[in-house]
């Protein structure tokens, strides 16, 4: 295996745990902290979204460019 391929196959498996570590962020949302209900979102709620949509980001860009370069090493 080149070391080329198998960069970008730590890219793809990057990217994959990125984009899911992004949505599990993004679907908790602070769920499972004290109170709850109807209300303004916590401090922790916003960290959680924050957090999710830059995972997502940059899970993406990872695996954009991770099954770019396995493609051109084939």
């Amino acid at each position: 295996m080149s070391p080329t391929l198998a960069f970008g196959l730590l890219l793809v498996f990057a990217g994959v745990t990125g984009l899911s570590f992004g949505f599990y962020a993004l679907l908790r949302g602070g769920r499972g902290q004290r109170g709850g209900g109807i209300g303004p979102i916590s401090e922790r709620g916003v960290h959680h979204v924050v957090a999710g949509i830059r995972m997502l980001l940059v899970g993406a860009l990872s695996l954009a460019v991770g099954v770019y370069v396995v493609w051109s090493s084939l």
